[in-house]
């Protein structure tokens, strides 16, 4: 009900033509393109980032900033979608079963402060389309830091998130994924006679809204290393 008074008091409009009913209607979302790049590192844990749009797309880079710093959760969807498209165009349909969705966590504070943890929402979509599972409290922050966005270099940026990330040992995966009859839900928690992903097997892909220098992501990555994927890859819907 609050929704529909909202809505109607203060409609919302495409970011880019101002036409009303969505963020981003589906003629805007067309003109947003795919970024091209490939992102290496053959010598760090964490082997490739997929970069899904280029940052030097107008409107990406208002949609990203009012997604999150104005906690504006429906541009989840568009956003999401366009690292759905990302990844169909990098990974074959039958290949995407070897991999398993790890959101970048935020600290509990900064989660009480923002409402919701914007690359958790990211990697929901993605689940939705392409059914690839989603771990979302595998990998736990557990120092509230200074945002990244306001460090300027990169030394700094590696300082800051240094040792932030630690495997949760106090409860077993939740696992987002499918049920028989076609719904999504959360296993809270594993029975002992089900099994978790056998990670070696596994390309873990963490999701995040932005990079800039991969120090957060490279960070992540070095603590679920221990976890002896088969690799670690990057999701991200900027790069700077």
């Amino acid at each position: 009900m609050w929704k529909t008074i909202i809505d109607l008091l203060f409609p919302i409009h495409c970011l880019n033509c101002r036409q009303e009913g969505e963020f981003i209607c589906s003629s805007c979302f067309k003109k947003i393109l795919i970024n091209k790049k490939y992102y290496f590192d053959k010598n760090n844990i964490l082997k490739k980032t997929i970069v899904a749009g280029c940052k030097e797309d107008e409107l990406l880079k208002q949609a990203v900033y009012r997604y999150k710093y104005n906690f504006i959760k429906d541009l989840a969807k568009p956003l999401g979608q366009l690292m759905i498209n990302k990844l169909l165009e990098d990974i074959k349909k039958k290949d995407l079963k070897k991999f398993i969705l790890i959101p970048i966590p935020l600290h509990q504070k900064r989660l009480r402060w923002r409402g919701f943890n914007q690359a958790e929402l990211l990697a929901q979509e993605v689940n939705k389309k392409l059914n690839i599972p989603v771990i979302n409290n595998l990998l736990i922050r557990t120092k509230h830091t200074l945002p990244q966005a306001k460090i300027k270099k990169a030394f700094q940026r590696r300082q800051n998130i240094h040792n932030v990330f630690e495997l949760n040992k106090r409860n077993k995966p939740c696992i987002r994924k499918m049920d028989r009859h076609g719904l999504f839900r959360f296993l809270k928690g594993t029975a002992p006679d089900q099994k978790l992903p056998d990670f070696k097997n596994k390309t873990l892909i963490l999701v995040d809204d932005i990079s800039t220098t991969s120090a957060t992501l490279g960070e992540a990555a070095r603590t679920l290393n221990i976890l002896n994927p088969k690799q670690i890859w990057g999701l991200v819907l900027t790069k700077d």
